[in-house]
């Protein structure tokens, strides 16, 4: 379907030359550093104390009584809700309601936290069992538990964050929606700005909350104009029809809302959003940073618990409750999160989802997208995907905007707009939005010519050792992990003995590769610690661009091929066991999902080393791993399969290294487009090297309602981000409304 026009420079939807654009920009690191929303169509904020934006929307707040009681004081906790309405609309045109629920509406939020609640990520993987008091992690050192409230213990603050909330980008979806005939409603979630109670993250009684609010909508649950006490308000303005819409966190409560199965939601558009907490704080069975961060204080999910509730009375016994569950030592899946995670409860999902994700998204990682896809389709949920470029941010551009148009009035006013009858994938390559580079559609995802294509590795993984579809080699190649080097360095560095690295020839064909990569390795360890591989597409000597990562606990020995579902695979990794006597493991996991195109004369290239200095514990002591390449190998998902995969391969390499592909890095310098006024990398790090999960991107945090970064997010302050623009920041114009 050609969802494009002249004014955007959108290419239909439908097949594109393969590599047309498939190298990321590195303008998508200054759109994402600055959290600006740019997107109509879903905001978070405050809305301004005005009438005329939206044409004379009426304004009203209520609070909408709950069934939790989450601060234990005895009343029922109560939800905050803001509305703006289309004015003197008739009884046969009540208008349905685009809400977006958010825990950044109010001043304390988990970005506030302090030193002493982050975590000691100096420790190694422990078996089930081994933890310390409390499920806390162990140390090697003094084998007692990195509590939560122990400076001492909870090494330097990783990066903190503050949210601010953006009135001109709720300005803008009154705007946009109003006219159209929908009321917009913010919504404050537990414990969070005018709300009662006490916030969870995202936990059940959350959950639970926002469907009392869905309720409301329908006219079946009771709501007062005040906190406490006050007059009933009844939402009798709404036909009750219900969509729900939001990035990162606020995707999150959408997702979580939809697994209640409440009467009256229609529709969620969840973007760069996660499907429980186990996808954003754990993979595989270990540990990991919400944000790319190399510091020693460790982010988990008790952090942003203590820095919420922080101001609010009787909510110290959620820090308890999350310090008992959330198991930082061996990474394990308990019963803590499974009562977290939306996958466990997709059966009673009763609606319609769009779900947007970018595949390069740093702090949500993409495999949430991808486990809630897969899930729901084998539901037959109504159910589109749409995947691009752009780090920790919403979709843009017109095809865009016009399928989110179309998919309200579908949904909530039961128009034929058409939206249902066209592919249910859309693929954005080179950016945020199709005028950025090209868009296809597919009828599912991965593409449906994605087959599995296994490869194996070749000897000389110190430098460059080989990726090939042939006979595996007999040999055995060590590495010593140092968690200090970042991965960027790793998978540049000519020879290393801190990773081990493999690429094919280059290419004479551009590769699709659409799906999970599996690794299986055969290790073996003298001592526990953190395995992490990267599949890397190198141009030239001097460039080496991350796709995507993954990171694993060899102590959690589940296969991951094992397992038909995502929630199965989760699962299995309830239990992880001590090293055999000879320390040998199989290991077999997903990196995270990706659409990616290599581009001929490209190579790809896999990477195995341990810990990961920006996203995974840190373990102490330089800890060796040993791979056999006998016994391992690497699973692609090739457009074509194995035979496509080999015959791309090239008879002979060529130096490509005085000419990289246009967008690229060919001279020493900033491996990710460093603004001027930011210093130099280290010299022995080459140009074109990448940061984040798998792009030039680097994100400044949680994405608002329209998917954009708010002023900051789990990891980063804005003024941070402005800063690291630096010279950049000239290229910021003002709108009339002075809007950035």
């Amino acid at each position: 379907m050609d969802q494009s026009n002249g004014s955007d420079g959108e290419r239909a939807a439908g097949p594109t030359p393969p590599g047309a654009v498939s190298r990321r920009r590195v303008l998508a690191s200054v759109t994402t550093a600055v959290g600006a929303g740019a997107i109509t169509g879903c905001a978070s904020a405050t809305p301004a104390d005005r009438t005329d934006d939206a044409g004379g929307a009426v304004r009203e707040e209520a609070w909408v009584e709950t069934g939790v009681d989450t601060d234990d004081d005895g009343a029922a906790d109560r939800i905050h809700v803001r509305v703006s309405r289309p004015e003197g609309a008739t009884d046969g045109e009540r208008p349905p309601v685009i809400a977006i629920a958010s825990p950044y509406h109010g001043e304390q939020t988990h970005g506030d936290a302090t030193a002493e609640m982050y975590y000691d990520r100096s420790v190694a993987p422990a078996p089930d069992g081994a933890s310390g008091a409390g499920g806390g992690a162990t140390t090697a050192a003094t084998s007692e538990p990195a509590t939560l409230g122990d400076p001492s213990g909870a090494g330097e603050p990783g990066p903190a964050h503050s949210p601010v909330g953006d009135p001109a980008a709720l300005r803008r979806i009154e705007r946009r929606y109003i006219p159209q005939g929908y009321a917009v409603a913010r919504v404050s979630s537990l414990g969070t700005a005018r709300s009662t109670g006490c916030y969870t993250a995202a936990g059940p009684p959350t959950v639970a909350a926002l469907e009392s609010v869905v309720d409301w909508f329908n006219g079946h649950a009771t709501a007062y104009d005040a906190p406490e006490g006050g007059a009933e308000v009844a939402a009798d303005w709404t036909n009750g029809r219900t969509g729900m819409i939001g990035g990162s966190a606020l995707g999150e409560l959408a997702n979580g809302t939809a697994t209640t199965g409440v009467d009256g939601l229609e529709t969620i558009v969840p973007q760069s959003a996660n499907v429980g907490q186990y996808g954003l704080f754990r993979s595989n069975g270990t540990p990991v940073s919400v944000v790319p961060d190399g510091s020693e204080g460790f982010t988990d999910i008790g952090t942003w618990i203590q820095a919420s509730n922080a101001r609010r009375d009787d909510c110290g016994h959620w820090t308890d409750r999350v310090e008992a569950g959330q198991d930082l030592a061996t990474g394990d899946y308990n019963d803590f999160w499974h009562d977290r995670t939306f996958l466990a409860d997709a059966d009673a999902v009763d609606c319609s989802v769009l779900i947007a994700h970018a595949v390069d998204d740093p702090i949500v990682k993409p495999n949430n997208a991808a486990d809630w896809y897969e899930t729901l389709a084998a539901r037959d949920v109504p159910l589109k995907l749409w995947l691009y470029e752009g780090g920790h941010r919403g979709p843009a551009g017109e095809a865009w905007e016009r399928t989110l148009d179309r998919w309200w009035a579908r949904w909530l006013k039961d128009e034929d707009t058409g939206v249902m009858d066209e592919d249910p994938v859309t693929v954005v390559r080179g950016g945020r939005s199709a005028a950025e580079g090209s868009m296809e559609t597919y009828a599912e995802w991965p593409a449906p010519a994605a087959e599995p294509a296994t490869v194996r590795f070749g000897p000389g993984g110190s430098t460059v050792g080989t990726v090939t579809t042939g006979e595996p080699d007999a040999a055995a190649e060590s590495l010593v992990d140092d968690p200090s080097t970042p991965a960027a360095d790793l998978v540049a560095a000519d020879e290393s003995p801190h990773r081990l690295r493999y690429e094919t020839p280059p290419l004479a064909e551009p590769v699709h590769v659409s799906g999970r990569v599996v690794p299986s390795l055969s290790l073996s360890l003298a001592e526990p610690t953190v395995v992490s591989v990267a599949l890397v597409e190198y141009y030239g000597r001097f460039s080496a661009d991350i796709v995507t990562r993954g990171w694993a606990d060899p102590l959690n020995r589940s296969a991951y091929r094992d397992y038909d579902t995502p929630l199965a695979y989760r699962q299995s990794l309830r239990e992880s066991a001590p090293l055999p006597d000879d320390g040998r493991v199989g290991v077999e996991f997903p990196l995270q999902a990706t659409d990616h195109v290599f581009e001929a004369d490209s190579r790809i290239g896999l990477v195995v080393y341990a810990s990961d200095n920006e996203f995974t514990l840190h373990p102490p002591g330089n800890r060796t791993v040993e791979l056999s390449l006998a016994d391992s190998s690497v699973e692609l998902p090739v457009a074509g399969g194995e035979s496509a995969l080999a015959g791309a391969f090239a008879d002979e390499q060529t130096d490509t290294a005085t000419d990289a592909p246009a967008g690229t890095t060919a001279a020493t310098g900033s491996a990710t487009a460093s603004p001027a006024g930011t210093a130099d990398p280290p010299a022995e790090r080459p140009a074109g090297t990448t940061d984040g999960l798998g792009s030039t991107v680097v994100s400044d945090g949680d994405a608002t309602a329209d998917g954009t970064t708010s002023g900051g997010g789990p990891g980063f302050e804005i003024g941070g981000a402005l800063a690291a623009l630096g010279g950049l920041g000239g290229l910021l114009r003002r709108d009339p409304d002075g809007e950035d």
